[in-house]
């Protein structure tokens, strides 16, 4: 309980999850009563909150209607902060690589362990014509695609448990340790028209310099294009891709 009321009290909690839920959803403008019912706080706490939100310009208000919407500014601290996010620099060169040498869209997943999700942050796209885009920028759960699956392959049981019972319509408990089984056992995920109908995923993990996960390097094809013999040959490419990333992420760790 203590916990919960120190959330609540907290102004700059407040604000986060206001820019939060704004930025998670399409909707153009947003009422106050409606994100006062989204965010579980009161219209009043609101309405003081976007107010200033406003004042740093992160925010916009319609003065005719009331509602608010996403401000330039904050579309520009956000672009200029993911442009300079050091793990996406470190893995440009290997996203870059995977793409090259399998000619499919190759994409950065990185995990979020408050979250318990992973999401897209960077994405080289295929040059052939039919092709597999991802969604950027938002949280997908471990327990479906390959991403989330590469991921959850490496974290401890109680991580596992955790994210099952967060995820909403998952498979059963047997099945998802049966598809950890198997991931752990060939170092690489695969999902079959799971975030679309027709496209495939494969994912392979990558680890930091202390041998937490950090995320998956994946590739995205369409299941036409897809057989028994490439998945083993992009999955084999994955491994190898975000193995150099561990290394590389090792190697850029500063400390003895």
């Amino acid at each position: 309980m203590p916990s919960l009321v120190i959330r609540q009290r907290n102004p700059l909690g407040r604000t986060v999850r206001l820019l939060g839920w704004m930025a998670d959803h399409d909707a153009g403008d947003f009422g106050v009563r409606e994100l006062a019912a989204a965010v579980g706080m009161a219209p009043s706490t609101v309405h003081r909150s976007l107010g200033a939100l406003e004042d740093e310009g992160l925010v916009d208000s319609d003065p005719e209607t009331g509602r608010y919407r996403l401000s330039l500014g904050f579309y520009r601290l956000a672009l200029k902060g993911s442009r300079r996010a050091p793990l996406v620099d470190t893995a440009r060169p290997f996203v870059l690589e995977a793409a090259r040498a399998a000619e499919e869209a190759c994409q950065l997943a990185v995990y979020g362990e408050v979250q318990l999700a992973v999401m897209y942050l960077l994405e080289v796209r295929s040059p052939r014509r039919l092709q597999v885009r991802a969604r950027l920028h938002e949280w997908q759960p471990l327990t479906t695609g390959a991403a989330g699956l590469a991921v959850l392959s490496k974290l401890d049981s109680d991580s596992v448990v955790a994210a099952f019972a967060n995820a909403k319509g998952a498979a059963s408990g047997s099945d998802l340790a049966e598809r950890l089984d198997t991931v752990r056992r060939r170092g690489f995920s695969s999902a079959i028209g799971e975030s679309e109908p027709g496209c495939v995923e494969l994912a392979a993990p990558f680890v930091d310099a202390e041998g937490r996960v950090r995320g998956a390097l994946c590739l995205g094809l369409p299941q036409i294009r897809f057989s028994a013999k490439l998945e083993d040959a992009l999955g084999n490419l994955l491994m190898v891709e975000a193995d150099k990333l561990t290394g590389a992420m090792r190697a850029a760790d500063p400390r003895p």
